[in-house]
C-alpha cells in the first residue's frame, strides 16, 4: 500500500523560498503606478520636513521659521531648525488567519497574501521595513540588511497555517499591540470581508497618526457563482449544497456579493489613504504587470 502525497507538497500550495525571491525579477521593474489604487480614502501625511532643534537666532536665517512664542517667552530671537523627512518606516501587516487558507481556482489567499508581501517589501528594499504575520504566532521581524529572513518569516507562518487551527488572538487584537514608530506606513493584506467593530477601531485609532494601506484579496466564489454544478458549503456545524444550475439563484448570490463589496468599501474608506482589491483568481504577476489591482 502507498503513502497518499503530501498536500502541503502540491504545487499550488506549497511556498517555496525560491518563488518569493524570484518575485523580485518583475516587482521592482518599472513604477508601481500601474497598480491601480481601487479607491482613494482619506487624505494621508504629506512628507516634507521634521523639526530638530531649536537655537538662537543667526544672520541668514529665515524669518519664517522664528518661533514666535519661545522668542517671547526668553525675550530673545529663537529659530526653529528642520531636516528633510526621511525615508517613511513601512509596516506590513499579513493576515494568516483561517479564511485566508481558501481558494476556489489554483491557489489560496494566503499564498497570494506572501506573494504580495513579498513583492512590496522587494519594491521597498531600501526601506525600513517591518513584517508582522497575524497567525499561529504572531511576532514581528525588522530588516536589517537583506530581505531574506522576512522572505524566510513569510514561508515558516504561511507553512504553519495550513492546518487552519484557531488562532488566539483576532485581527483587531494584534493590530492593538502594535507599536509603530512615528509617521510610519501601515500596509495591510487580509481577505474580503466586512469589519467588525473592534477592527474598525483599531484603524481609527492608528490613522490618526499613520498612513494605511488596506489590500483585501477577493476569490471569485466571493463574487460569483459558477454557471453549472453544486457546491459543498458549510456553517458552523451545518452543512448542505448550492446548485449552481439556477439562473435565478445564481443572480441573486451575485447581488448579494456586489451589495457586500459596496458595504465594505464604504466601512474602509473613511478609515484608510489607499484601498486595493487583488483578484485570487489571477496570477499576481499579472495584476502587478497590467494595473489589475483595482475593484472588480
Amino acid at each position: 500500500m502507498t503513502r497518499s502525497a503530501d498536500p502541503r507538497a502540491h504545487p499550488d500550495i506549497a511556498l517555496p523560498l525560491s518563488q518569493l525571491l524570484a518575485i523580485r525579477l518583475w516587482a521592482r521593474q518599472g513604477q508601481r503606478a500601474r497598480i491601480h489604487q481601487a479607491r482613494q480614502g482619506r487624505l494621508g501625511r504629506q512628507p516634507g520636513l521634521n523639526f530638530r532643534e531649536l537655537r538662537l537666532y543667526q544672520a541668514g536665517d529665515e524669518v519664517r521659521h522664528i518661533d514666535w512664542r519661545v522668542t517671547a517667552r526668553l525675550g530673545r530671537p529663537h529659530t526653529r531648525l528642520y531636516a528633510e523627512e526621511q525615508e517613511q518606516a513601512h509596516w506590513l501587516l499579513l493576515d494568516l488567519s483561517p479564511a485566508m487558507y481558501f481558494g476556489s481556482g489554483s491557489q489560496l489567499k494566503a499564498r497570494l497574501g506572501c506573494e504580495l508581501a513579498a513583492a512590496l517589501l522587494w519594491q521597498g528594499e531600501k526601506q525600513a521595513n517591518t513584517l508582522v504575520c497575524h497567525g499561529i504566532e504572531t511576532r514581528h521581524e525588522s530588516q536589517r540588511d537583506s530581505l531574506i529572513p522576512l522572505l524566510e518569516t513569510l514561508c515558516h507562518h504561511y507553512e504553519a497555517g495550513l492546518d487552519r487551527a484557531p488562532l488566539p488572538n483576532s485581527l483587531a487584537q494584534t493590530l492593538a499591540r502594535l507599536s509603530l514608530p512615528h509617521g510610519a506606513r501601515l500596509t495591510l493584506i487580509s481577505h474580503h470581508q466586512p469589519l467588525d467593530q473592534g477592527l474598525c477601531q483599531q484603524l481609527q485609532r492608528l490613522g490618526q497618526r499613520h498612513d494605511i494601506h488596506y489590500w483585501q484579496i477577493r476569490d471569485p466564489l466571493e463574487a460569483a457563482l459558477p454557471e453549472q454544478g453544486q457546491l459543498a458549503v458549510q456553517s458552523g456545524k451545518r452543512s448542505g449544497w448550492l446548485d449552481a444550475g439556477q439562473p435565478l439563484f445564481r443572480r441573486r448570490y451575485q447581488a448579494a456579493a456586489r451589495q457586500q463589496a459596496d458595504a465594505c468599501q464604504q466601512q474602509l474608506l473613511p478609515l484608510v489613504q489607499r484601498l486595493y482589491r487583488l483578484n485570487n483568481g489571477l496570477p499576481l504577476q499579472r495584476q502587478w504587470q497590467e494595473a489589475g489591482c483595482r475593484l472588480f
